[in-house]
């Protein structure tokens, strides 16, 4: 699969679907407020997704770049009814 190239405050990243996978093995989920995926039949949020993989705290994107982000990669980020 290709890789998607990115920057969040001036760093560069390039991530992968399967990359997202492989790092949140093991993550405890933390509380889904609204917008979420899902890896293994486990509900994360998509700023906890975005955070883990690059190391930055999440207050250092939005949400809708988060949201952006994985979907671009790929990933189906639903909504909590």
């Amino acid at each position: 699969m290709k890789s998607l190239k990115f920057t969040i405050r001036g760093k560069n990243y390039e991530l992968k679907k399967e990359e997202v996978h492989k790092k949140l093995k093991g993550v405890n989920p933390e509380l889904v407020r609204e917008y979420y995926i899902e890896i293994d039949n486990i509900q994360y949020p998509i700023k906890q997704v975005l955070a883990s993989v690059t190391g930055l705290p999440p207050i250092a994107f939005t949400s809708k770049y988060a949201y952006d982000v994985l979907i671009r990669l790929g990933f189906e980020v639903k909504r909590l009814k």
